[in-house]
């Protein structure tokens, strides 16, 4: 009986050591949130995660939500993973409405979207420098979209209040709303599949271009000023034909997990997807962009908290460099401190008897004064993507 324990043990010990190596067996299930239905990064989460189960064996399930709402799924531990904008990551660590910060760590790229201005076929609007007083905009209730758009208004040299702001639902309302008729300008990207069905309206859509500096220094730099991710302009080369060749900001959109989720798990999973990508790099349009140089890309021109399990694969792959590396220290850094900046204000909120409901007006009052009287700027402000 004494050498069947000691063989058990050795098995155990070889699973363990073998998935800590990368190499190991899987888990039976993984839980992706991911953005809503009729957006590109759920289509495209559905199609390789097929492909994904069909070689290993893991049963994928995946949750779609607005983007509060899953990255609040990550944080309480209900999901492993998400599928999300890189806006996430400043809109959760500014703790805008309906998002608390927390340890979160980048793992892959999903999508170099696009993003960019959309009208009707049959508007005036056929520059940013056409948009004026009174211009009627979609506005959808997401914080980040008002702060880039906010950002057009200061391109423009608007407020907000000259213009007409058309509240909308959510994402596939804010872009349904421009071919009926009801707003002439809606922020989006031509990527999402609601635009494939708006694109097919009878008048059409357009993209204004995004000005280049020789065009337009002052509005450009006011409205990068603006959102810290507005950084990357380059031409549309994907979604609908309307966009393809207009110049766009690209907003990385990538797979989310905490900082604590295994490092081997991760490791695996950036593997598969990096060796994997024949089996399912034709089963979605935007799957030509997750990529190892996608992640490339990410890493040299953005400065987001990877996790330690990509990181370990960028190493392995000689991919990694010394810039990478203090961009990673000061990143995980930042973000590390205004988690624990937010638990500590939690921590007071509690013992005062303050409402921590991250979408009520007295959290969010009691957070931005709690920064203020700390003198810590929001994470935005002190970012340098």
């Amino acid at each position: 009986m004494a050498w069947k324990k000691v063989f058990v043990w050795a098995f155990l010990s070889s699973l363990l050591v073998s998935f800590a190596q990368g190499t190991g067996p899987w888990p039976r299930q993984l839980l992706f949130g991911s953005t809503e239905v009729g957006t590109a990064g759920y289509s495209l989460l559905v199609a390789w995660s097929g492909e994904f189960s069909a070689a290993t064996g893991v049963q994928v399930r995946v949750s779609p939500g607005a983007t509060p709402t899953i990255t609040g799924w990550l944080l309480e531990r209900r999901v492993d993973f998400i599928s999300a904008p890189l806006t996430v990551l400043v809109e959760s660590l500014d703790g805008e409405p309906g998002y608390r910060p927390g340890p979160l760590r980048v793992v892959y790229p999903a999508i170099l979207t696009p993003w960019g201005l959309m009208t009707r076929g049959d508007t005036p609007y056929r520059r940013v420098q056409d948009i004026g007083p009174g211009v009627r905009v979609a506005w959808p209730p997401f914080s980040y979209f008002h702060r880039i758009l906010d950002g057009l208004f200061a391109c423009r040299g608007m407020s907000r209040e000259q213009a007409r702001l058309v509240p909308v639902a959510n994402y596939n309302a804010n872009s349904r709303v421009i071919a009926e008729g009801g707003a002439d300008i809606a922020f989006t990207s031509p990527v999402s599949d609601v635009n494939v069905e708006v694109e097919g309206n009878p008048r059409g859509i357009r993209w204004l271009p995004v000005p280049t500096p020789q065009e337009d220094r002052t509005c450009l730099l006011r409205w990068q000023r603006a959102y810290p991710l507005l950084k990357l302009v380059r031409p549309a080369d994907v979604g609908v034909t309307s966009a393809r060749g207009v110049r766009t900001f690209v907003i990385p959109s990538v797979y989310y997990t905490r900082a604590d989720v295994d490092e081997a798990l991760v490791y695996q999973l950036v593997k598969w997807w990096d060796e994997n990508h024949a089996l399912y790099g034709d089963k979605h349009a935007m799957a030509r962009y997750q990529t190892l140089e996608s992640l490339r890309f990410v890493v040299e021109n953005l400065s987001v908290p990877l996790h330690p399990g990509t990181v370990r694969y960028l190493k392995e792959k000689g991919l990694w460099n010394q810039a990478m590396e203090a961009k990673q220290i000061a990143s995980v850094r930042l973000a590390d401190q205004y988690a624990t900046l937010y638990e500590r204000a939690l921590a007071l909120a509690r013992s005062r008897r303050i409402s921590t409901d991250p979408a009520s007006e007295a959290w969010q009052r009691f957070w931005r004064e709690f920064l203020a009287q700390n003198r810590v700027p929001r994470f935005s402000e002190a970012w340098r993507p």
